[in-house]
């Protein structure tokens, strides 16, 4: 084919990463290039077969109805629409009017209708939100493991001595028992920290998702055999690889597939998929997005924010660390973790940069 026979403006905007659609001044359809129909969700050809602006969402069917009265152009960011899968996008609508300007007052000639994905840049705001907490909290927890370690040897220590002293008296020999167990206690809780410390992507090596999945499944069906919960796994059939340390890896997902178990009182199930995201990219990298949903108890709508905070636990007896190293993990690996609340338990989406 010869450049001169190419129909460069049609290939454009099939192929800009923004959705174009062109209405007349009766709201009538003219135009939908690909990537508005992905956003959207609605195909040309129904817009052609309907010409409906009820197929938009009410939000844009209000800005093209005003638009018409007062030929002034509107703009609406980060607002959710649904699409006719019911996937939830996140968007900036810009509406334009074209005019008439050759008659004495400008008539409306098309309404133009720009649609922006914004989940790519919602997500790395995000990432960028939670690098800069996860340095400050990095510090933060170094330095008081650091701090409370050594005194906790000193304790451990004496306590060690005392029990070794053959006249010790039942009391003493009670309380330092008490001591060495707190002693204890309190160094695995400091241990957990050092998970906090600074890791070099040097030191990571590639790990199979769906290995690393299907070993963590094996381990918490065994550990919950009593409960009745099915489990449903959804995994691309070509194999992931991340780069990450595997072992803190485990961690994570051993952490949050058991959270859905504890939050099952006798009977429910739990869903697991992995899949890749290709619409988008997150340091220049494809994305990982594993699902963990459960049909527990669930987490209230006021609350849900609060979990990745250290010390918050909704467990009668948690103490507050399991999301919060989590969290902190997979910020190292180049990712985060979000918690969404739904009708009957949560899911938690992890996403990860893709080899």
């Amino acid at each position: 084919m010869k450049e001169s026979d190419i129909d460069f403006k049609n290939l454009i905007l099939d192929n800009i990463r923004e959705g174009i659609v062109l209405l007349d001044s009766e709201s009538n359809f003219v135009f939908m290039n690909q990537e508005a129909e992905n956003i959207i969700g609605v195909s040309s050809q129904r817009f052609k077969k309907d010409n409906d602006i009820s197929l938009f969402d009410k939000q844009i069917g209000d800005l093209i109805s005003s638009i018409k009265i007062d030929q002034k152009t509107k703009y609406i960011n980060e607002i959710k629409i649904r699409d006719m899968f019911n996937k939830e996008n996140i968007i900036s609508v810009y509406v334009r009017p074209i005019l008439n300007y050759e008659n004495t007052s400008p008539e409306l000639q098309h309404i133009l209708i720009q649609f922006t994905n914004l989940e790519g840049m919602h997500l790395l705001n995000k990432k960028t939100k939670l690098d800069e907490e996860e340095e400050l909290m990095s510090q933060l927890f170094y330095g008081l493991a650091h701090e409370i370690k050594n005194p906790l040897a000193g304790i451990k220590g004496a306590a060690q001595l005392i029990n070794s002293q053959d006249k010790s008296s039942d009391t003493i020999k009670e309380c330092s028992d008490i001591i060495e167990k707190e002693a204890v206690r309190l160094s695995e809780l400091v241990n957990t920290f050092k998970h906090l410390q600074p890791h070099s992507s040097a030191t990571f090596s590639e790990t199979n998702i769906n290995e690393l999945l299907d070993e963590v499944i094996n381990i918490c069906s065994k550990e919950y055999k009593k409960k009745d919960v099915a489990i449903f796994v959804s995994f691309e059939s070509e194999a992931v690889n991340i780069l990450c340390d595997k072992e803190l890896l485990r961690i994570v997902l051993l952490n949050i597939v058991k959270n859905a178990y504890d939050s099952i009182d006798t009977k429910g199930e739990i869903r697991i998929s992995a899949k890749r995201i290709k619409d988008f990219k997150l340091n220049n990298k494809n994305l990982l997005q594993i699902n963990i949903e459960d049909s527990g108890q669930g987490i209230k709508e006021t609350e849900i924010n609060k979990v990745f905070q250290p010390f918050y636990s909704t467990k009668k007896n948690g103490q507050g660390i399991g999301l919060f190293l989590s969290q902190k993990i997979i910020n190292k690996f180049g990712g985060f973790i979000e918690v969404h609340s739904k009708t009957n338990g949560v899911v938690f989406r992890i996403y990860i940069p893709a080899n």
